[in-house]
């Protein structure tokens, strides 16, 4: 991957929202109310051009895409089908258009900048909380819905809700350095460790700029300067 087009890349992702909450409206299993849930449900916007490959080396081609809350590709037949995949824990990298993904830890992280050795990537995680169902009164009751929305169709249906309710999400995008095969956690600390050597320059810039590492822009920004100055 050339650095270039990563650094693009990584301007135009650093403008997502590093988190957030909210409320989906469900009817009979169809999601009717919930903009920002829909469109975070997968990575890309529409289903694109790609490439899979497994643990055992095979190689798939075809238009997909990645569930940010079931975590699994999904891809689309030549019927026009949208399908998950029966090998889905043998995936081991995808790419598509300029972007490339490991699936580590249960997760697939998008690659954003690299200088061949060490890479920082960011998870989309898309969690499904609890359903709140009408009580008297006017009031609500929770109660717990892990089982009941444990799958999603091809069509964003929540399968097993009958009926109107009202249920949380949380949509967290998290980074991570990828180093030797391992996910690190972003920190200073962390950092300092893979680049030792330019531990007075990347000091140097955190206290110029002030680098929050809870910020996900403030981060690759910073992890950005370090890769470009080799």
């Amino acid at each position: 991957m050339k650095r270039g087009i990563l650094l693009v890349m990584a301007i135009t992702i650093s403008l997502i929202s590093h988190a957030q909450s909210g409320t989906i409206k469900v009817f009979n299993g169809k999601v009717i109310e919930g903009d920002f849930f829909l469109k975070k449900l997968y990575f890309f916007d529409n289903f694109t051009d790609g490439r899979i490959r497994l643990s055992d080396g095979t190689v798939y081609e075809g238009k997909l895409n990645v569930n940010t809350m079931t975590q699994s590709v999904r891809v689309i037949t030549d019927t026009r089908d949208t399908i998950s995949i029966k090998t889905e824990r043998m995936v081991e990298t995808i790419s598509a258009g300029n972007s490339f993904f490991f699936k580590m830890n249960g997760f697939y992280i998008q690659v954003l900048n690299t200088d061949g050795f060490s890479s920082l990537g960011i998870s989309r995680v898309m969690k499904i909380g609890q359903e709140r169902i009408e009580g008297a009164y006017g009031g609500s009751n929770e109660v717990s819905s892990i089982a009941k929305l444990s799958s999603v169709d091809v069509e964003n249906r929540l399968e097993m809700i009958k009926g109107s309710s009202n249920v949380k999400y949380d949509y967290i995008e998290k980074l991570y350095l990828i180093k030797d095969g391992k996910l690190l956690p972003v920190t200073k600390k962390n950092i300092q460790k893979l680049y030792p050597k330019k531990r007075a320059l990347i000091d140097k810039y955190i206290s110029e700029n002030n680098t929050r590492f809870n910020n996900n822009e403030s981060v690759i920004n910073l992890y950005n300067f370090i890769v470009s100055n080799n």
